[in-house]
């Protein structure tokens, strides 16, 4: 059957159905519509319509020589068998060509590469909505949703296996595919200022220290994006060396941008799942900050976290890396260093209002004044010698010591910094914390494996970054190439 033929008995399918429509709509009193089974009735249209083009677009894409060439190579053996896809409008099943090279072997579609199918059945445009309702819900109310919508049925299972496929191909060529995004990402207009931010996250994990749920054996056939992709991500216990608990710190760090006046001008984030001293989140945003710094030389940067020790040797690193004649500062968050100062007033005031007033101070010398750092580590000490009891004493020890390495590294001059121009929190960083992690993956009941956590970490940073539609394309290229009729 040519594609005329095909075309005029798919425009009178769709044409009966309307016309079916339209005869009962007008037999239909106006006070009686149901109006939600009207819409799903348009929408089966659309999809009918949707599958039948889809269909053309599927056997255009197919390929009838006796042999083809892929990236050089010869394949032939061509046999023809039925393969089963499923679009935005649904599933069908056609009569595909399937080659082979000489001794046979695995099976090579042509019409799979040329249309970038994920995974051997899924559209490009099916794999972004699969991966996008994975990053924003779970995969049980992802099932749901897109049945409310009319978009293709889509198990829960097929929702947590596809995405983990794509993103073992995300990891297998990381380095590469954010190279291109790096490449394709530009510095906001007017930014003046880049924050560089680390944080940890605790989520809940399911690993060798923990008992598989759901499983007829503690020894399962690995699972499909390994056994596709070869990726094998390190269990929890295998990267922090804790064990016996069911959770572990994973990782998050934005690369945050403001004009001279201080102003939010967007944020890069990005996050993994628990790794040992976070060598791969550190060595992804120093990646995005030299970026940054070449295409903006006049970028002052900040770099800015908590008391983590970890954070700050990446941090540190990063600062001494930086062209020569970089602005830069390390600050400590103002807020996490203001906390130190409530707890040290609590120590010493037994008085829940005095307490607070004489932190207030204390924060308000810390914040407004160049000599700030002196005063308060002043009348730390002074509090401590005054203080009666060895315990408080030991107690306070701790808190001076933390604000004196931090002055010693410059961190605590937030004075100077707000002069400049530097933001002295890390907001943005700690809302990643929440927004990447907390109000997605910690649900009642959930627990992660780090593939599986870290495929929601890639898509969900993807979004919040609006880099979404570039690690699309990037994947999708990996499932695709040029086929030649030879």
């Amino acid at each position: 059957m040519d594609k005329t033929v095909r075309g005029a008995e798919m425009l009178r399918r769709v044409e009966r159905m309307v016309e079916g429509f339209l005869a009962e709509l007008a037999d239909t009193s106006p006070n009686e519509l149901d109006c939600v089974a009207l819409e799903r009735t348009v929408m089966a249209t659309v999809r009918e319509l949707g599958l039948s083009m889809m269909r053309e677009v599927f056997r255009r894409a197919d390929e009838q020589a006796p042999e083809v060439v892929v990236h050089g190579a010869a394949w032939g053996n061509r046999a023809v068998s039925k393969g089963t896809y499923t679009t935005k409008f649904g599933t069908f099943t056609l009569e595909r060509s399937g080659y082979q090279q000489s001794g046979r072997g695995r099976v090579l579609f042509p019409l799979d590469l040329r249309l970038g199918i994920v995974e051997g059945r899924y559209t490009p445009g099916m794999a972004r909505v699969m991966a996008q309702t994975v990053a924003l819900m779970t995969a049980e109310d992802g099932e749901g949703y897109l049945e409310e919508l009319g978009v293709a049925a889509i198990s829960k299972s097929t929702l947590h296996r596809i995405p983990q496929d794509m993103v073992a191909l995300y990891e297998r060529d990381r380095e590469a595919i954010e190279a291109v995004i790096r490449g394709e990402s530009r510095v906001p207009a007017g930014a003046h200022t880049v924050q560089v931010g680390m944080d940890g996250v605790m989520v809940p994990m399911e690993g060798d220290d923990t008992k598989p749920r759901g499983r007829k054996t503690t020894a399962p056939q690995p699972p499909r994006h390994e056994r596709h992709h070869g990726t094998t991500p390190l269990k929890p216990v295998k990267s922090d060396g804790k064990t016996g608990v069911a959770y572990h710190e994973a990782s998050v760090g934005t690369l945050s941008f403001f004009d001279i006046e201080g102003e939010h001008l967007g944020t890069v984030y990005a996050a993994r799942m628990p790794e040992y001293r976070k060598e791969t989140l550190s060595a992804s945003l120093e990646a995005e900050l030299t970026a940054a710094v070449e295409e903006c030389p006049t970028l002052q940067v900040a770099l800015a976290s908590d008391g983590a020790l970890t954070h700050w040797e990446h941090l540190s690193g990063m600062q001494r890396r930086l062209p020569e004649g970089t602005r830069s500062r390390q600050l400590l968050d103002f807020c996490h260093g203001a906390k130190y100062l409530f707890d040290a007033t609590k120590l010493v005031e037994p008085d829940e209002g005095k307490a607070l007033a004489m932190a207030e101070g204390w924060r308000g010398a810390l914040r407004h004044r160049l000599d700030g750092p002196e005063i308060v580590l002043r009348a730390l000490r002074y509090q401590r010698e005054a203080c009666p009891s060895s315990d408080t004493r030991e107690e306070l020890d701790t808190i001076i010591d933390f604000f004196a390495e931090h002055k010693r590294t410059g961190r605590l001059a937030y004075k100077a910094a707000a002069n400049d121009a530097f933001p002295i929190g890390t907001g943005t960083t700690e809302a990643a914390a929440k927004t990447l992690v907390n109000v997605r993956m910690k649900r009642a009941g959930a627990r992660y494996t780090p593939h599986g956590g870290q495929t929601i970490l890639c898509f969900r940073t993807a979004l919040l970054s609006g880099r979404f539609d570039i690690t699309m394309r990037e994947l999708i290229s990996r499932y695709s190439a040029h086929v030649k009729a030879a």
